[in-house]
């Protein structure tokens, strides 16, 4: 992961981040100086987050939180706020991920998957919005969809509905920021398959099974987090200044097959 110093003292909030995307990202915007609120539901995994952002030599703590739960969004903004003095960069991870045939899937399942993954990045984008707002500084907010917010996956209906949720909120979300001034930037991230537990516990881990996803990529080689990280640091920095509303696939190739 490279260092981004056009990033040294914004303030970020960064969910979903006890593990995987969300970590990596943390940990890089921490190194690059940013002052950043890690979230998530674990405590103990958070802390190690926590930990770990400071170990690279950054700012930032972890709170608790479920990107489901209206209050939980309006304390985490209302701490970076208080303590930090504004929010810059969103960064709405957090989500659950699901295969299972649309016969199989049950109402109970999809409003599961749908919760956490639309209303939750709605919810971070509302509140978002409103303390980018006090800050005056504009900002950047980045969502994560999927390759499969773009194309179709057997036995996935309502994980691809869920991401193409994402896809069209980020789109309708970035002409809104651009009418601010200054103006708020949206943009999606699409990752294809990337070495997570989000893949792991679905599939299992294994030698063999990293070995045939990375035989299926264009580029043969496994998405890592540390990969999507580079991605995001991109999208919310200066280097992106004139990037909003559009949708970066990260995936080695895979949506191009």
């Amino acid at each position: 992961m490279t260092p981004i110093e056009d990033l040294r003292d914004k303030v970020a909030i960064v969910t979903g981040a006890t593990k995987g995307m969300g970590r990596s990202t943390a940990i890089l915007l921490a190194q690059s100086g940013a002052k950043v609120i890690a979230t998530g539901r674990s405590e103990e995994a958070g802390a190690e987050t926590a930990e770990m952002m400071r170990a690279a030599g950054g700012e930032g703590l972890f709170m608790r939180q479920d990107v489901t739960v209206e209050a939980d969004w309006k304390k985490v903004c209302e701490a970076a706020l208080s303590q930090f003095g504004g929010l810059d960069i969103l960064v709405n991870n957090a989500g659950v991920f699901m295969v299972k045939p649309i016969q199989e899937t049950s109402e109970a399942d999809f409003d599961w998957i749908y919760r956490t993954n639309v209303e939750g990045t709605f919810l971070g984008m509302k509140y978002g919005f409103e303390a980018m707002r006090k800050t005056g500084r504009g900002g950047s907010i980045v969502n994560v969809s999927s390759l499969m917010g773009q194309v179709g996956f057997p036995g996935a209906t309502a994980y691809c509905a869920t991401k193409g949720a994402i896809t069209g909120m980020t789109k309708s979300a970035a002409l809104e920021g651009a009418d601010l001034t200054p103006p708020v930037r949206v943009n999606s991230l699409h990752p294809g398959v990337i070495w997570t537990e989000m893949i792991t516990d679905q599939f299992g881990d294994d030698a063999a099974l990293q070995q045939a996803f990375i035989e299926e990529t264009p580029l043969k080689m496994i998405g890592l987090p540390e990969h999507m990280a580079d991605a995001i640091a991109y999208l919310i920095s200066d280097q992106s200044s004139y990037v909003t509303g559009t949708e970066l696939t990260v995936d080695g190739g895979r949506g191009a097959d």
